[in-house]
């Protein structure tokens, strides 16, 4: 059995913590590439929805915690996302900090692997 494959770039704008929506209704597997450079934050965590304009909330654990990707700040590096991240079809990337934003001063594109 042959497994699609697929990466995608998305963007977190200068000005903004979140990227665009990132559809995953068919892969089963995800991994992400970081940027080398990403202001004030070593966290990635996601906010999720159940469709592509809806309203998106972050993602938390059975523990109340964010699900987060911990990142090396000044390095390229690939990490795979988390499984909890799976039971959603859309999600968007976010900069945060303790659960708070940290607004980028400028593009930070990512590459996000997908296969089925």
């Amino acid at each position: 059995m042959e497994r699609e494959a697929r990466n995608i770039t998305t963007t977190i704008p200068g000005g903004s913590a979140l990227s665009a929506v990132i559809d995953a209704t068919w892969a089963a597997a995800q991994g992400l590439i970081a940027p080398a450079a990403l202001d004030a934050t070593t966290r990635i965590a996601f906010k999720v929805a159940e469709k592509p304009d809806g309203a998106f909330l972050p993602l938390s654990d059975e523990y109340n915690l964010l699900v987060e990707v911990t990142v090396t700040l000044n390095a390229a590096r690939a990490y795979a996302l988390p499984d909890k991240l799976f039971a959603w079809s859309y999600f968007k990337l976010w900069a945060e900090a303790s659960g708070s934003d940290v607004i980028q001063t400028a593009d930070r594109t990512f590459i996000i692997s997908q296969k089925s």
